[in-house]
């Protein structure tokens, strides 16, 4: 793999491109990797029904975060901001097993949610200085699927290691150092986007939604997600007896089907366009939500899982897409933090809306919100594609 950097060829090998997608892999599965032992934390610390914010709190530190580590990357580029948060990462993840009370566990998870915004941010940047075109696209496609084939292996051991003990969970998180010896061994240190990508005033899109929008549709899609993610090992285990190794692997293959879904959409956006495939993308967390609100039955676990899947694996890697697609190498960093944000915002609230509802309540409303999104799309952007068209 190689970029042109004014007459020098910047390149990446196939470690490198394994590096970047190892340290993107551990930034969805941040909450989920303890989802299988939510049960037997809330125990331990006393926390009740409050124990699914333990799987969103770290969502709240890439929040709070994640625009201060976009500046970063516009002033002092994507590599260092990884280095930092792989490092970070690490400790954090691996330090939540040995927490001695709800405050201390809730703030080392909101510190390792900080070390993710960075990781995160830093990823999608890394994947714009060496890739353009169609060729980043596919490569953030590739990020997408490597996020969720983590959440495969992740969730699986992790529902095995929840049999033995709530702590093990938190082990995997060891990960991020592995991922940080890989970034040093194999990623070429790179400077600003501004400074490693030619600027053609091609490369960005001035028409079409505003940026606001595509944050908006990408809240929406990681509330739908994870709204899913905190519900299912309470309502799994709790409503329908299964136990925490089922319910990790059942987790792991609501992952596998959207590792395959992101690995087609690419294919799926070249044929109908990306507002359709989100379009598809919300019906399809509907579909599966009313699937849950109506049956607990095994066949109808299995539809569910597979459209949930969907749901993620046709929407997610496109919200990076289209935020890259519409920035400048300026303001790069900045606009991916904010996409960071807007996912992570969604991730966090779903436990307000797991905890506001009461029992299969929450799938109903669920259904709600997100074919409201989905049927909003496509009316909302033909609406800017006239403003387009009446300014010309």
């Amino acid at each position: 793999f190689s970029m042109k950097k004014k007459g020098r060829k910047k390149q990446i090998g196939i470690p490198g491109v394994v590096a970047i997608m190892l340290a993107s892999s551990l930034t969805v599965m941040v909450g989920n990797a303890i989802t299988p032992a939510l049960p037997e934390l809330g125990e331990v610390y006393g926390l009740g029904n409050y124990a699914s914010w333990l799987v969103t709190a770290p969502a709240l530190g890439v929040t709070a975060t994640a625009l201060l580590f976009g500046k970063l990357i516009d002033k002092k580029g994507p590599y260092y901001t990884a280095f930092f948060g792989l490092l970070f990462y690490g400790l954090f993840g691996v330090a939540g097993a040995f927490m001695p009370n709800a405050a201390a566990i809730f703030a080392d998870r909101f510190l390792l949610g900080a070390a993710t915004a960075a990781i995160m941010s830093a990823g999608v940047a890394l994947i714009t200085v060496f890739f353009q075109g169609e060729k980043q696209l596919k490569m953030i496609a590739l990020q997408g699927m490597s996020m969720e084939l983590g959440g495969v292996i992740f969730l699986s051991i992790s529902g095995m290691l929840a049999g033995f003990s709530w702590r093990y969970p938190f082990f995997i998180y060891a990960l991020g150092f592995v991922a940080f010896f890989m970034l040093l061994l194999f990623v070429p240190k790179c400077g600003k986007a501004e400074e490693e990508v030619q600027d053609t005033q091609d490369s960005f899109q001035q028409q079409g939604v505003p940026v606001w929008l595509v944050l908006l549709i990408a809240f929406f899609g990681m509330l739908m997600f994870f709204t899913a993610m905190v519900s299912l090992p309470i309502y799994l285990q709790n409503d329908l007896g299964y136990s925490p190794s089922f319910t990790g692997y059942y987790l792991a293959v609501l992952d596998l089907v959207a590792v395959l879904a992101a690995g087609v959409m690419p294919k799926i956006v070249a044929k109908i366009h990306e507002k359709n495939c989100l379009v598809i993308a919300f019906f399809c967390y509907g579909a599966a939500f009313l699937i849950y609100f109506l049956s607990g039955h095994i066949a109808a676990l299995g539809a569910a899982v597979l459209l949930a899947g969907a749901g993620f694996g046709l929407s997610t890697p496109l919200f990076n897409s289209l935020v890259v697609r519409k920035s400048t190498p300026k303001n790069k960093g900045t606009n991916i933090s904010l996409c960071t944000m807007a996912m992570f915002l969604g991730q966090f609230l779903s436990a307000l809306l797991v905890s506001g509802f009461s029992g299969k309540k929450m799938f109903l409303a669920a259904v709600v919100i997100s074919w409201i999104a989905g049927m909003s799309i496509l009316p909302v952007t033909k609406m800017y594609e006239r403003k387009d068209s009446q300014s010309r």
